[in-house]
C-alpha cells in the first residue's frame, strides 16, 4: 500500500504543496514575531460594537488561519477525483493484474490517503491557529481564535462526510460522469443560495452577534468538548461504511469487465 500512497501523493503534486505550506507557515511566524516586537500602530487600534479595543492588525494576521480550512475543504474535495483518475476499466484492470493488490486494498488505499490528507490539513490549521494566538492579550481576537479552534474538528468532519459521498459516486460512474454529478449538485446548491440572497430574509444575518456566540461557547464548553470527541467517531464510522460500499461497487464493476 505504501507504493500506492506515494503514487497518489505525486499525482496531487504533494512535494510542491509541502514546500508551499512550509514557506507560508515560516512566513506567518516571521510576520507574527515582527508585529510582536514592533507593536501595533495607533491607527490600527479599533473598537468593536461592544466598546472593546483590539488590534486590527492582529485580526488581519489571524485571517489566514481562519480562512485556510475552507480552502482545505475545497482542496480535499478536489483530491477525490484526482486519486481516482486512473479508475478507467482498461487501466485499472491491467494494473491490478500486474500487481499483488486486491480490490479491497486498492480502494482502502484511496480512503486512507484522503484520511491522511484531512488529518494533515487539520493539523496545519491547528498550527496556524496557535501561531495566530501567540503573544495576543486577552480580548476579542484571542476569544475569536479560541472559539474557532474549538470547532475545527467538527469543521473537518465535513471533509470526511464529503469524501464519504464522493467516493462511491466516482467509483460507480467514473471520473467524468462523477464530476458531472458533483458539478450538478454544487450548481443546485449555488442556485438555492443565490435565490435566498435575492429573495430571502437577509435581516437574520444582522442579528448575528459574535460576542454572544463566544459567550455561549464559553458557557457550553463541556458540550463543545463532548461534540469534539463524539463527532470523529460518528464520522469515521460513516466513512468506513462508505468504504465497504465502494468496495462492493468496484468488485461488481470488475466482474462485469471480466
Amino acid at each position: 500500500m505504501g507504493g500506492l500512497l506515494y503514487k497518489d501523493f505525486i499525482s496531487i503534486r504533494g512535494k510542491r504543496l509541502v514546500t508551499g505550506f512550509s514557506v507560508l507557515t515560516l512566513l506567518m511566524i516571521i510576520i507574527k514575531l515582527i508585529v510582536a516586537s514592533v507593536g501595533t500602530p495607533i491607527g490600527l487600534i479599533v473598537e468593536n460594537d461592544e466598546g472593546e479595543i483590539f488590534s486590527f492588525l492582529e485580526y488581519l494576521i489571524s485571517m489566514p488561519a481562519q480562512m485556510m480550512p475552507i480552502m482545505f475543504l475545497c482542496f480535499i474535495s478536489s483530491c477525490v477525483p484526482y486519486v481516482l483518475k486512473n479508475d478507467e476499466k482498461s487501466k485499472i484492470h491491467s494494473f491490478l493484474s500486474a500487481m499483488p493488490v486486491s480490490k479491497s486494498t486498492y480502494i482502502a488505499e484511496k480512503y486512507v490517503f484522503i484520511g491522511i490528507c484531512i488529518y494533515i490539513c487539520f493539523s496545519l490549521s491547528m498550527v496556524w491557529n496557535i501561531i495566530s494566538m501567540a503573544f495576543l492579550p486577552d480580548g476579542f481576537v484571542l476569544d475569536l481564535l479560541m472559539l474557532y479552534s474549538s470547532i475545527l474538528i467538527e469543521f473537518f468532519s465535513l471533509a470526511f462526510i464529503g469524501a464519504t459521498i464522493e467516493f462511491p459516486v466516482f467509483v460507480a460512474f467514473g471520473k467524468e460522469k462523477g464530476q458531472m454529478i458533483k458539478t450538478a449538485i454544487l450548481e443546485v446548491i449555488a442556485c438555492c443560495v443565490t435565490a435566498y440572497l435575492f429573495f430571502g430574509d437577509l435581516s437574520v444575518f444582522e442579528k448575528v452577534d459574535i460576542g454572544k456566540i463566544m459567550e455561549w461557547a464559553q458557557t457550553h464548553s463541556f458540550a463543545l468538548t463532548f461534540m469534539s470527541v463524539i463527532t470523529p467517531l460518528i464520522t469515521l464510522s460513516i466513512y468506513y461504511i462508505s468504504f465497504r460500499i465502494s468496495v462492493r461497487i468496484y468488485e461488481r464493476k470488475e466482474r462485469e469487465y471480466e
